[in-house]
């Protein structure tokens, strides 16, 4: 026998017991590997079908979910995120788009900002913020050496003649011509800075009202005859602000003090306030010439006829015929 036929021999056995173990294991012959491989293109074709069909299907955009549709703010505040937040900080509102925070107005996207001493938010980002030149700072910002910081001087009011400066606090300042003074402040005539808003930042003394940025004790005989926010109470204009402006008028002898009835003493270094005059040693209310739109023009009343003392109210008034002494009946 030869070689290759004994070896044809052997693999036609082979093939026979492979198929016998199939037919006795009860399962096919294993198909030519040709007919996997001629597949391919097909399940290729089918899998590039579902991709497109996938990528021609419709997605619908994602749509944040809106937090103030329920919502209802009162007035002065506005919802951001489901919450009301106010829209003006103390005595001063807000620009369009801000919001107040810690006593600022800030934009949307400064909320829960913190920036260094010098920088101010703006659109989320720290930095320093140039003003001047028509480009105006934030209500609750002034602008000091062309930036704009946070205004410490914001619902200040200080005393006549005075002015506020960083931290909060109340100077007299020296200026000539205004170039010394603040842009938002003026030159006054006693030559110092005084706010440019008038009355607006002007703290008065008690009994004393402020014009055009000057505190002064003025007559009324009416509501007519005072400003708004002020009130007419026994012959002299208070401020609606004043603990006495709503006390009614207090018994002979007796004077308004942080909102009661009072006996005041007076005399030498302890003078009576606004239109008040010195009697016998006790303040008394305005009197009768004063409550007629008289006032009075110095400091200091003279002894004299009515036991007029010291007091803060005015010296003598001279006529063409006559002396007014203040606190004469």
């Amino acid at each position: 026998m030869s070689v290759g036929a004994g070896v044809g021999s052997q693999d036609r056995r082979r093939t026979g017991m492979d198929g016998e173990s199939a037919r006795v294991s009860g399962t096919s012959p294993r198909a030519p590997s040709f007919i996997c491989v001629s597949r391919l293109p097909f399940l290729a074709a089918l899998l590039g079908v579902l991709l497109l069909a996938a990528a021609c299907e419709e997605t619908p955009p994602l749509v944040a979910p809106d937090l103030c549709a329920s919502v209802a703010c009162p007035g002065g505040q506005t919802c951001v995120e489901g919450r009301c937040l106010a829209t003006t900080c103390p005595g001063v509102a807000c620009g369009a788009g801000q919001v107040c925070e810690q006593d600022a107005c800030v934009e949307l996207a400064c909320l829960g900002v913190t920036c260094q001493p010098g920088e101010r938010c703006r659109q989320g980002t720290c930095g320093r913020v140039g003003c001047g030149a028509g480009v105006s700072c934030f209500p609750t910002e002034r602008c000091v050496s062309s930036a704009c910081v946070y205004d410490t001087c914001m619902g200040v009011r200080c005393p006549q003649s005075t002015v506020c400066r960083p931290g909060g606090v109340c100077r007299s300042v020296s200026c000539t011509g205004g170039f010394d003074c603040e842009p938002d402040e003026r030159c006054g005539e006693d030559g110092r800075c005084v706010p440019a808003s008038g009355c607006a930042a002007v703290r008065c003394p008690s009994q004393q009202v402020c014009r055009d940025g000057m505190c002064a004790a003025r007559a009324c005989t009416t509501a007519a005859d005072c400003g708004a926010g002020e009130t007419c109470r026994a012959g002299t204009c208070l401020s609606n602000e004043d603990a006495c402006a709503s006390v009614p008028a207090c018994p002979s002898g007796q004077v308004c003090r942080a909102g009661a009835c009072q006996e005041v003493t007076c005399g030498v270094e302890r003078p009576c306030q606004g239109l008040e005059g010195c009697r016998s040693g006790r303040c008394e209310g305005p009197v009768r010439g004063e409550a007629r739109g008289v006032a009075p023009g110095a400091a200091v009343l003279p002894s004299g006829a009515g036991s007029v003392g010291a007091g803060l109210g005015g010296g003598p008034m001279k006529g063409p015929t006559h002396t007014l002494y203040p606190g004469l009946p």
